[in-house]
């Protein structure tokens, strides 16, 4: 339980940092949309990722590894669906155009790599 909230926590940081430093991934609603989308992020990465990835493993395969990047994107979109869905007041995340896709992706990844070696 511990580690779960732990989890949510770097991803809640890793999202706010990402949207300071990308003007295309917007997310208003304040420190609840950043929570929210945070966990959002965390269930889509603990059930929807491994799904994903084992059915891209050949590509994964051709690629020595950057179609993870592809699946990283696909699960933030998700991200960006479900928090529309969800229309919980003012929370919306708004992500305009596959570089910021990419990038989101590579930054959040690095955040979170960055995080949990500090933590440990």
């Amino acid at each position: 339980m511990k580690a779960l909230l732990l989890f949510v926590v770097l991803n809640t940081v890793s999202v706010a940092i990402v949207q300071q430093i990308l003007d295309d991934f917007v997310i208003t609603g304040g420190v609840p949309a950043f929570v929210l989308i945070g966990v959002i992020i965390g269930l889509l990465n603990l059930f929807l990722k491994p799904l994903l990835k084992v059915l891209s493993l050949p590509f994964i395969f051709l690629t020595a590894g950057l179609f993870v990047i592809v699946v990283n994107a696909v699960i933030l979109w998700f991200a960006e669906v479900l928090v529309r869905g969800l229309a919980i007041g003012q929370i919306a995340l708004s992500i305009d155009g596959m570089f910021t896709y990419v990038a989101a992706v590579l930054l959040l990844g690095f955040f979170n790599y960055l995080f949990q070696k500090i933590i440990r």
